[in-house]
C-alpha cells in the first residue's frame, strides 16, 4: 500500500491522550529517499514549537477515519520532540530523540532503518555508538519539492519532464517509491511516475532530479490518472514499459 504526501497532510494526528493537529511537512533523507520525520505545528498544543515525529512513533494510519495514531502523549512530545524552527533539526537532535523515544537509528546500520527494514520500534541497544554518527545524507522537505509556488523538477536526458506534484510512499517502510510529475506541457499523459531508483543525479541547489531516461521513454509508460489506487499490476506495466528492474524482486 502507498501513502501520498498530500493525503497524509489531510489526516489528523492523535497522541495517546488526544488530538494533536495535522501534518505540516514530511522530511526524507536524500540518500535512501525515505521519510524520516513528519512535522506538526499546533498553536493550541505546541505553541512556538515544531514537533518532529519519526514513523517509529506511528502505530496506525487510517484514511477511512482520517487519523494517524501516535504511541506517545502530547506532553512527552511537547517536552522533548520540539524545536523552535525546522532549521534547528540536527544530527545531535536526532540522536537525542532516538535515545529518549526509542525511535529507529536509521543512520546507524546497513538496512533502510539502521539494523531493520522498517521503522517499527525495536531496541536500540545493538546500534548505539559513541558520539554523533556521521550522516551520509541530508533531510529534505517534501513540501518544498511539491510546493504551491515552487516545485522540484524531474529532468530527462533530452528535456524537462515536469514538476513534482505529489509523492507516493511505501506504507511499511516509508520509502519514497514514486514522484508524481506533472508532464502535461509536452506529453499526452498529464502525469508521469518516476522512481528515485532511476535518478542519476540530484541538483539540490536547482531542485532538479536527473533521470537516465528520454522523454520518449517516459511517454511509453502506462497512463496514470491522479487519485487512482496504485496496484502491483500497474507497477509491473510501468517497469516493463521502462525496461527497469522491479524493486520487489
Amino acid at each position: 500500500m502507498f501513502l501520498s504526501a498530500t493525503g497524509l497532510e489531510k489526516l489528523t494526528l492523535y497522541a495517546e491522550d488526544g488530538e494533536m493537529g495535522k501534518v505540516k511537512d514530511l522530511y526524507f533523507d536524500d540518500h535512501d529517499y525515505t521519510v524520516r520525520y513528519l512535522t506538526i505545528v499546533s498553536k493550541r498544543w505546541f505553541p512556538d514549537q515544531v514537533i518532529y515525529l519519526s514513523p517509529s512513533a506511528i502505530s496506525r494510519v487510517d484514511f477511512d477515519e482520517k487519523r494517524i495514531e501516535v504511541n506517545h502523549t502530547r506532553s512527552e512530545l511537547r517536552n522533548r520532540a520540539g524545536v523552535t524552527k525546522e532549521s534547528e533539526m540536527s544530527p545531535e537532535k536526532e540522536e537525542e530523540l532516538s535515545a529518549h523515544f526509542n525511535w529507529s537509528k536509521y543512520w546507524a546500520g546497513e538496512l533502510l532503518w539502521g539494523d531493520y527494514p522498517t521503522p517499527d520500534i525495536h531496541s536500540n541497544a545493538a546500534v548505539q555508538s559513541p558520539g554523533i554518527t556521521e550522516r551520509k545524507s541530508q533531510l529534505r522537505s517534501i513540501n518544498h519539492m511539491k510546493g504551491v509556488f515552487s516545485h522540484a523538477h524531474v529532468v530527462a536526458d533530452d528535456g524537462d519532464v515536469g514538476y513534482i506534484q505529489d509523492v507516493f510512499i511505501e506504507k511499511e517502510t516509508w520509502r519514497i517509491r514514486y514522484f508524481l510529475t506533472n508532464s502535461g506541457k509536452w506529453s499526452t499523459h498529464t502525469f508521469a511516475l518516476v522512481s528515485p531508483d532511476w535518478i542519476d543525479f540530484a541538483d539540490w541547489k536547482k531542485d532538479n532530479l536527473q533521470v537516465n531516461m528520454s522523454l520518449e521513454d517516459i511517454e511509453r509508460g502506462p497512463l496514470y490518472r491522479k487519485g487512482e489506487t496504485m496496484t502491483r499490476d500497474f507497477e509491473k506495466k510501468l517497469y516493463e514499459s521502462y525496461d527497469k528492474k522491479p524493486y520487489w524482486e
